[in-house]
């Protein structure tokens, strides 16, 4: 398995983040931040992270929130190909690393549950 994110699992402009924001179809969040999806036809699943200083006053939190994230992404794969952006909340940077994890594998399984919700749903 490759330790690598490489830039076809990432949202790389504007444009790519401004599609998520205005069709975003599946939203869900924790403490640690929320993750906007779009369904999309493509193989793989792409990802954008944002840590606004706002939210998480120091670099290093900001670094290893990111980190974890992709990390995260890299190692549990979403159930379904989507586009995903995750915001990180005010105080994420104050969580432990531990924590992040569990509320990244409680955000997971949200988005896998809301994602089977949508298609059960658009097949009646």
């Amino acid at each position: 398995m490759s330790h690598k994110f490489p830039k076809s699992a990432r949202l790389l402009n504007a444009q790519d983040y401004s599609q998520v924001f205005n069709k975003c179809s599946i939203r869900a969040g924790s403490n640690t931040g929320t993750v906007l999806a779009l369904p999309i036809s493509e193989d793989q699943s792409r990802l954008g992270i944002i840590v606004a200083k706002k939210n998480v006053r120091l670099a290093t939190d900001r670094n290893r929130i990111k980190r974890l994230v992709r990390e995260y992404f890299r190692s549990h794969p979403p159930s379904a190909s989507m586009r995903l952006v995750f915001l990180a909340k005010r105080g994420a940077g104050t969580l432990s690393n531990a924590r992040i994890v569990g509320d990244l594998d409680h955000l997971w399984q949200k988005l896998n549950h809301k994602h089977q919700q949508t298609l059960r749903a658009n097949d009646q």
